[in-house]
């Protein structure tokens, strides 16, 4: 009798110590299962995907620290860099396909075909963030005129003005830092734009006047907001928030919000 009773502790306890190693193993995988996270398309000459003059490899490998705002974007999104949003080639695959999530931050010059491919991608139900700056105020290291310098001036593409919006700059505006609401939070700013609503010109046929997206002014001017078709266009007229070199006091809650805002 007290033989059997020892060998029935010993089975329970096999038994007890399975199920703790089960449940152990099932907390381990879920842990380490993938976080399930919206893509996201990047478009930028800023050094916020990779920093400036990185090694890649070394980067890829797990080496070196990634930008600050790639981290905290990661946190929520798997980004997709982009260099170009339209199909190259008469077979060429659609860069925006399966992306419903947009940043575009002091972008170089687009083409005519991403300015049509980025109009179709908003009518459809896209949200993007188009960052522009009139005028960068970072620190890089490459000069000015090298081609791995961001986007000093921000061009404004020309579907922006087709969706009825413009950007002003004031070059007499003190160069002080400073806080500027967009309606839904704020962002740091420094010889910021301001975002402007066009009116449609004289001469505007139907045609331009049904592209035209219902867009307002956020905040204190230096964002705007259109819907446009099914997809929605938040415009920030200054990219000092991604030029920081990283993050100091609520700079990354600022950026947490901005998406929030923008691309939710």
């Amino acid at each position: 009798m007290a033989q059997t009773t020892k060998r029935l502790r010993l089975v329970y306890a096999g038994l007890l110590a399975a199920l703790v190693a089960a449940g152990t193993l099932w907390a381990w995988q879920q842990a380490a299962r993938p976080v399930d996270r919206s893509q996201l398309g990047l478009m930028t000459s800023l050094p916020i995907y990779w920093p400036e003059g990185a090694d890649t490899v070394a980067l890829i490998e797990g080496e070196g620290e990634l930008p600050w705002v790639r981290q905290v974007l990661e946190e929520s999104y798997t980004i997709t860099p982009l260099d170009t949003l339209s199909p190259s080639g008469d077979a060429g695959a659609d860069p925006l396909a399966g992306i419903e999530r947009l940043l575009i931050a002091q972008p170089r010059g687009l083409s005519p075909q991403d300015n049509v491919a980025l109009d179709n991608w908003v009518r459809a139900g896209g949200r993007l963030l188009l960052v522009i700056d009139p005028m960068l105020t970072g620190q890089y290291a490459v000069p000015l005129g090298d081609p791995r310098h961001p986007q000093s001036v921000g061009l404004i593409p020309p579907v922006v003005v087709r969706w009825g919006l413009h950007i002003n700059f004031d070059e007499r505006q003190p160069l002080e830092p400073r806080l500027e609401s967009y309606g839904g939070g704020e962002v740091p700013v420094l010889l910021s734009g301001e975002a402007i609503l066009v009116p449609p010109g004289p001469d505007a046929d139907e045609e331009a006047l049904a592209a035209r997206g219902d867009c307002r002014v956020l905040g204190d001017g230096v964002a705007a907001e259109c819907k446009v078709g099914k997809g929605r266009v938040t415009l920030l007229s200054d990219a000092s928030l991604f030029e920081l070199s990283g993050p100091d006091g609520d700079v990354e809650s600022y950026l947490r919000q901005l998406a929030d805002f923008a691309l939710e």
